[in-house]
């Protein structure tokens, strides 16, 4: 197997994403990395900012978060958070 020529230019500092906005329609979000913060862009542009152990703590929330969606997807009744 040959090298690979076509290579990127520098490591990647932000990724475009599919979402939805609050009306469950398709948008984009972004999230990046610039000056050792995570900024995460929702589809409205609001930012969210994450520093130091911050990064840390979101995490370990989006790790559980996505087991539990991982749980709900495989149970019977998926469990629902109202959200107030």
């Amino acid at each position: 197997m040959s090298e690979t020529l076509i290579k990127p230019t520098e490591t990647r500092r932000e990724w475009l994403l599919q979402c939805s906005d609050n009306d469950r329609h398709i948008a984009v979000c972004s999230i990046g990395v610039s000056r050792g913060q995570v900024e995460i862009y929702g589809p409205e542009g609001e930012l969210i900012e994450l520093s130091g152990s911050e990064i840390a703590d979101f995490r370990i929330a989006l790790d559980s978060a996505i087991a539990l969606a991982e749980a709900d997807l495989q149970a019977k009744e998926p469990a629902h958070v109202e959200h107030s």
